[in-house]
């Protein structure tokens, strides 16, 4: 009796974490959903970088939440990935992270766009890297 309720539960609990997602993915699709989220975080960068001389530095800032956002999708995803190392990468964001906090709120959006340039360069530039290291294809 106490072994059919051990099995039941082995069971109900197998059950409730293959529907919880807690299968790992393939390799295959680990880099597939890495190179999404890194393509994803390149329209990101592009969008903040790309905002209207009618933008505020607090349109500048929403941009680098969206930055923000896809970051975290990329260091989730890198995790289930081997072999890949994103250190370099996060070293670049948080740089750009507090570039962003640093600007003066009345700073112009020109202004401020070529203050943290060289940050979203560095940034874009890693993310690149990754995109290339693991044979993404747009």
């Amino acid at each position: 009796m106490k072994r059919t309720g051990v099995l039941l539960i082995s069971l109900v609990l197998i059950l409730a974490c293959t529907g919880a997602g807690c299968v790992q993915p393939s390799e295959m699709e680990a880099e597939a959903q890495l190179c999404q989220d890194l393509e994803e975080l390149r329209a990101a960068l592009e969008s903040m970088e790309n905002t209207s001389l009618r933008s505020t530095v607090g349109d500048i800032r929403e941009g680098r939440d969206a930055v923000r956002s896809a970051m975290e999708d990329v260091r989730a995803s890198a995790e289930d990935v081997a072999n890949i190392r994103v250190d370099n990468l996060n070293a670049a964001y948080e740089d750009l992270d507090q570039a962003v906090e640093s600007l003066p709120d009345d700073l112009t959006v020109v202004g401020a766009l070529q203050t943290i340039r060289p940050e979203i360069q560095a940034v874009r530039e890693e993310q690149q890297n990754l995109y290339a290291d693991l044979n993404c294809t747009a």
